[in-house]
């Protein structure tokens, strides 16, 4: 899948737009559909982070939320 250049998602969660975590009982879970237009995401996980992509709307990685 070609990860397009957008920044929507990352932009709407990052700006709060989007209440962080989806899943307040997961709050570490990957996300694997997007908040935005309920696609499923192609998501990569790895031991210390994860990376989710949406065919639309960009991607967003674990380490843009950490605090």
């Amino acid at each position: 899948m070609k990860i397009p250049d957008s920044t929507e998602l990352a932009d709407a969660v990052l700006s709060g737009e989007i209440a962080w975590p989806l899943d307040p009982a997961r709050p570490y879970d990957a996300p694997r559909i997007c908040p935005l237009c309920e696609r499923r995401m192609v998501v990569k996980i790895s031991p210390m982070a994860w990376e989710a992509a949406c065919s639309r709307h960009g991607l967003l990685r674990s380490e843009w939320l950490e605090r």
